[in-house]
Formats: C-alpha cells, structure tokens, sequence
C-alpha cells in the first residue's frame, strides 16, 4: 500500500505509460479495438457539422450531455483524435492504479488490471471506464478525515452526465449500504446475490420497456450484443461465492464492498444465463472486486487471487486467440 502521495502518482503515471503506450496492444491483437471507431466517427461527424437530437429535462440527462461536450472539445481543438482517446485511457489508467495502491500492494493492482477484459475497458469502452474513475475519486476524498461532501457529490454527478450506467451502481451500494446493519451474518451477502438476480432478469425483460418510455436511444442496444458464455462469468460467480462464504468482516465499509463486489459478479453470472452483455460491468469494478478478496482471510485471499491470476491468464488464448495452449 501506498500511502505517500507523490510515490503513489509517480509509480500509478509509469504504470499507465507502460499499460497505455508502451505495450503496442493494437499491433500484438492484431486490430484496432472495435470501440474507438465509433468514437473517432462521432468526433468527425460533429466536428464537421453534424447535429444530433437536442434534447429536454429527464432525456437530456440519459443523452451524456458532458461527453458530448468532450467530444466536441475534441473535434475543435485537436487534430490527431485517435491520441486524444488513448490519452484519456493513460489517465484513466492512471485513477484506478492510484485508487488501488492507496488500498492493497502495488503488485496486485499490476497483476490484475494487466487483463484481457480491462484491457478492453480501458482501450476500447473508455467512456464508462472515465466515469467510473470518477466515482472512485469520489470514494476515497469521501473517505478522508473531515473531508466536505462537495467534491464528491460533484464527481458523482459529472460521472452520471458522462455514463447513464452510474445510478446503478450508486443505486445498488446505496441499498447495501442502508442493509448493512439491518441484516446480520451470511444473509447480508445472500441479499446481495438476490439483487444481482433481480437487477439481470430486470435488464433482461424490463428495461427496454422502460428505456423505450423515457425516449432513450439506449433501448434495445443490448439485443445487438451477444451475452457472455456461462463458462466465462461462472469463475466470476465461484469469487462472489467465496467471498460470501469465507469472509467474516466486522468492519461496517469492507463489509458493504464486499456485498457490492458480490452483487456485481453474480449479476455477471445472472446476466450470463439471460445473454445479455454483462462482462464490462465486472470490469468498470474491478478495484472493488480485488479490495474485496484482500479482505479474505490469508490462505483464502492467496488461493483467490491465484485463482483469478491463473483464470485472467488462460483467458488471454481466447483474446489473442493463441491456439498453442
């Protein structure tokens, strides 16, 4: 753990030089990634002109009016937008590693954030990974001593006017966080699994409906992008359960992030067996998820994290689709 903060921004920047710029990923895949397409076309098309809908109250919010505003300070000040992106995934990268060396050793947070899926997080879906980078800012200025509620109301709501996702996930540790101590033992982490359920089955049959009522343009998307296979989000499943099993946490904050990282991972699974796109949701938390396994007891966290370890490097074949292994 790093807590002096100039070494912990000096070796969270050299990490994300490295993660970012100094690995070519894109040559090493093979490809650019997919996502950056889309963002490199919507710079152009507003950049020369092109209008989108304009947009009123509830609407406005769900349309991510502050990016937008980014991707047109893009389009207006810069040249080579394809940089401009990947510089937002530097510092993007930047955030989670100094969020979780300030928590857990510097080795664990290398190891775990060097991942087929944070990689297409953090290179390719950089919007919801920004956001969610706020709300980890977020978190921890909430948790020093005499710190206002001000800043972190403020990147709470910057986040959601940049992802629509972000309600959720305040919405779902709100709920922990008011269950905490109204909920004793194991039950606690049972509710936690209970809502992972609730939330896929929702999203499965019954936000399109609601999405489709408020005018987003969001509705229907999950029904162009295949879920993942039961036998990637079930090792995701395996960690929820041995959090909820193992862990015996008396300490009111690793206890709701525990629940949370065990909402999060079923809701993987959940979401799994009614194929819907889930896996950037594990993803965007994955600090949560490796915070909450170091608060296992020491040969549970160990056999874990080599569980997660080994599982993030077999699912590097299907990435690079390596067929000697």
């Amino acid at each position: 753990m790093v807590k002096n903060n100039y070494v912990n921004w000096s070796l969270s920047l050299l990490y994300a030089f490295i993660y970012v710029y100094a690995i070519p990923w894109t040559d090493i895949l093979g490809r650019e990634f997919v996502d950056i397409h889309a963002y490199l076309a919507r710079i152009v098309y507003l950049h020369e002109g092109g209008n989108e809908a304009i947009r009123h109250g509830i609407q406005w919010l769900m349309s991510e009016p502050l990016w937008k505003l980014v991707i047109l300070f893009i389009g207006d000040t810069f040249t080579d937008y394809r940089a401009v992106l990947y510089f937002i995934s530097f510092v993007t990268v930047f955030f989670y590693v100094t969020f979780l060396i300030r928590h857990l050793e510097f080795y664990v947070a290398m190891l775990f954030l060097l991942t087929p899926m944070m990689l297409d997080m953090f290179l390719a879906q950089i919007r919801i990974a920004v956001a969610f980078s706020f709300v980890l800012v977020a978190y921890d200025v909430y948790l020093r001593e005499n710190s206002t509620k001000t800043i972190p109301i403020i990147l709470l709501i910057m986040a959601t006017l940049i992802h629509m996702s972000m309600p959720v996930f305040y919405g779902i540790y709100y709920l922990l966080y008011r269950l905490n101590k109204k909920v004793e033992d194991k039950k606690y982490y049972l509710i936690a699994i209970f809502t992972a359920m609730f939330i896929a089955f929702f999203m499965k049959f019954g936000s399109n409906l609601l999405l489709t009522f408020l005018g987003d343009r969001h509705a229907g998307y999950d029904e162009y992008i295949a879920g993942s296979s039961i036998a990637y989000s079930i090792a995701w499943f395996i960690i929820a359960i041995i959090l909820g099993t193992f862990g015996d946490f008396s300490d009111n904050k690793k206890r709701v992030l525990v629940a949370y990282a065990i909402t999060i991972l079923s809701f993987f699974f959940f979401a799994s067996l009614v194929n819907i796109f889930a896996a950037r949701y594990v993803a965007v938390t994955m600090p949560v998820t490796i915070l909450a396994i170091s608060f296992l007891p020491k040969h549970f966290k160990q056999g874990t994290y080599l569980f997660l370890f080994l599982y993030n490097i077999y699912s590097f074949k299907y990435w690079l689709h390596i067929t000697i292994l």
